[in-house]
C-alpha cells in the first residue's frame, strides 16, 4: 500500500473514528472503503488474516484488556481457532467424498 496524508478538520476527523470504531474497523479503512464507494472500485477480497487484522478484532470486540502483555498468547489462540475450522472444513470434506 502506498502511504497518503491528507488533511481534514478535527470534527470530521473525530466523526469518521466513532463510525469506524462502531464498524469495527480503523479509521485508515473506513476512508479506503469510503472513498471506494465513492469511485465505484471493487477490491478483491483475501481471506488472509494479518496481526494488523487481529488488533482490531481484539480491541473492537470487547478483548482482553491485557493484549498488550499477552499478545503473543492471543494471536496464536486466535491462529490455532483458525487452522482448526480449516482442517475440520477440509476433512469433513475428503471423509464425506470417501464414501
Amino acid at each position: 500500500m502506498k502511504p497518503v496524508l491528507i488533511r481534514i478538520p478535527e470534527e470530521e476527523y473525530e466523526l469518521y473514528k466513532e463510525l469506524a470504531r462502531e464498524k469495527g474497523i480503523s479509521v485508515a479503512e473506513f476512508l479506503r472503503k469510503s472513498a471506494r464507494k465513492v469511485a465505484k472500485v471493487k477490491v478483491k477480497k483475501s481471506k488472509k488474516y494479518s496481526i494488523f487484522d487481529l488488533g482490531t478484532k481484539i480491541v473492537f470486540k470487547g478483548g482482553p484488556k491485557d493484549g498488550a502483555v499477552n499478545h503473543d498468547k492471543y494471536y496464536y489462540e486466535f491462529e490455532e481457532r483458525k487452522m482448526k475450522k480449516y482442517f475440520d472444513k477440509y476433512f469433513k470434506k475428503k471423509k464425506s467424498s470417501k464414501k
